[in-house]
């Protein structure tokens, strides 16, 4: 089974990440790819566009680089996550059963299509990859106050829980989609084994 795991931005300030990423780098026995928010540092580049009114394409650039320095900033927590940029360095990380963490400034740029706005988050990105992947499951770590699991997705992006463009990329996918809270780490591993 494949994985993509969006371990949101917000968990920079929770105690239950260094939790979350070691859960996840000991479910070797799954293909798993993390996909990084862009927690503090993509509300640096929000700023600057406030400040400077960037270019679009570049300020979503930028956001996109900011996802990578929280990726990194993860595997400066957990260095048992293999970083990965293309298919190439993710095949041969699962290879080493180790669970990949995205880099996604490479592969966005050469392969995604997706509208370069505000509107588009490290979220949907998240569903991109694994469209591109053909990932069996898709889940988002969140630390939002919405009760992941009684939500439904418009609900969810009404609350800014996720963002708006979201909704509409799940309902076109195959994959199956799972909401956890920053708390349930401990959790993970009984989901990953009853799929």
């Amino acid at each position: 089974m494949l994985w993509v795991i969006k371990v949101g931005g917000s968990l920079y300030k929770s105690e239950h990440l260094v939790e979350w990423l070691n859960t996840l780098s000991r479910c070797k026995s799954q293909q798993i790819v993390i996909v990084p928010g862009g927690g503090p540092f993509a509300d640096q580049v929000r700023s600057a566009d406030q400040q400077f009114n960037l270019d679009q394409a570049l300020a979503h650039n930028m956001a996109v680089l900011a996802m990578q320095q929280f990726g990194n900033l993860l595997a400066s927590l957990c260095p048992e996550l293999g970083l990965v940029s293309n298919k190439e360095q993710l095949n041969a990380c699962w290879e080493q059963t180790k669970v990949a963490l995205w880099e996604p400034y490479e592969m966005v740029t050469q392969y995604c299509d997706l509208a370069k706005t505000w509107d588009l988050t490290s979220d949907s990105l998240a569903a991109w990859l694994a469209t591109y992947l053909s990932a069996d499951h898709l889940m988002y770590v969140k630390s939002a106050d919405i009760t992941l699991t009684e939500a439904n997705v418009d609900e969810l992006a009404s609350h800014g829980c996720i963002d708006s463009i979201l909704p509409k990329l799940i309902s076109t996918m195959n994959t199956s989609v799972h909401f956890m809270h920053h708390t349930q780490a401990g959790e993970f591993e009984q989901r990953l084994n009853a799929c």
